[in-house]
């Protein structure tokens, strides 16, 4: 990496959002000079960066003055509050929080039906999301973790991040206001008014998401041609297969991608249905990674000094 003395602050770095943060930084080679990695637990923990491992800190022991901007990876409450009172210390400083992206789920979903609408005219959307408890960060990975294991040694399960036994589990997103969120999201995204319901859970995924979205167009959507626009999409790969191998799922595909893998497309008249994986984490730190990259690029514009 180019030297430089633009010194970055990274909350909830050794979270999984704040992990995938790390690696996109060091994937675009941006110019960071110091890293801070923060975080909100006791024990102590490194984090891979730039070739090697960064002990973190834990907000008591860091002066936030000593970075030029922060990155909250991490959406524990704690973390805005933190946050909250590192911008009344320092005003001017460039602080972007996780809550300040484009939820993921909206993010692919826009992303495909921006192809169909070209094609069809997109009337409506109902979409099923099924997100990790990686999106719960750590704690939440943690607990799917201790819950399967005792499960195996016929322990009871200690539900404390979720509200109940998530290992071999389904469970309703406790944030009712976040399927509200994404159907905003997704028209926002679009640039147009967009009916569109969502209905999230909770599923035993470490990593990963998928969806099942179905749509309702203004006129038959031509198979042949709805492909090929998937195919020459930006950032959708097309993986339809009459081999089970062939489908899709968070697990063997999305992992580490910033494409929406798109596969068993149905159509009925004007009604179809298409599956879709994807990786949140890697889709919400590449818009905080973005941000990180415009700060540098452009500093007046971002008040660095």
């Amino acid at each position: 990496m180019v030297a430089s003395h633009f010194d970055l602050a990274v909350l909830g770095a050794d979270d999984p959002l704040g992990e995938a943060v790390l690696r996109l930084l060091e994937e675009r080679e941006l110019a960071i000079g110091k890293l801070y990695p923060l975080t909100l637990n006791d024990v102590e923990v490194t984090v891979a960066f730039a070739g090697k491992d960064w002990p973190c800190m834990t907000e008591r022991e860091f002066d936030f003055g000593l970075a030029q901007a922060l990155v909250v990876a991490t959406r524990a409450g704690a973390a805005r509050r933190l946050a909250d009172q590192a911008l009344a210390a320092r005003p001017t400083m460039p602080v972007i929080k996780v809550e300040g992206v484009e939820p993921a789920p909206a993010v692919v979903v826009a992303r495909v039906l921006r192809v169909i609408d070209a094609l069809a005219g997109v009337r409506s959307a109902e979409v099923f999301v099924a997100l990790s408890v990686a999106m719960a960060g750590k704690p939440g990975v943690d607990e799917l973790s201790n819950q399967t294991r005792g499960l195996f040694n016929l322990d009871s399960p200690d539900p404390e991040v979720f509200p109940l036994q998530i290992a071999f589990n389904l469970l309703p997103l406790p944030d009712q206001e976040y399927d509200a969120d994404l159907a905003e999201a997704t028209a926002r995204l679009l640039g147009k008014p967009l009916a569109v319901g969502y209905s999230s859970i909770q599923a035993p995924l470490f990593f990963g998401a998928a969806v099942m979205l179905h749509v309702s167009t203004a006129q038959p959507p031509e198979l042949d041609r709805l492909r090929q626009a998937l195919t020459r999409a930006e950032g959708i790969t097309l993986m339809e297969s009459d081999l089970p191998a062939g489908i899709p799922t968070p697990a063997t595909d999305a992992a580490e991608s910033d494409d929406v893998f798109v596969g068993r497309i149905q159509a009925n008249d004007c009604r179809l249905k298409l599956w879709l994986v994807f990786d949140p984490l890697r889709l919400e730190a590449a818009q905080l990674a973005a941000a990180v990259e415009n700060w540098i690029d452009k500093p007046a514009n971002s008040m660095l000094t």
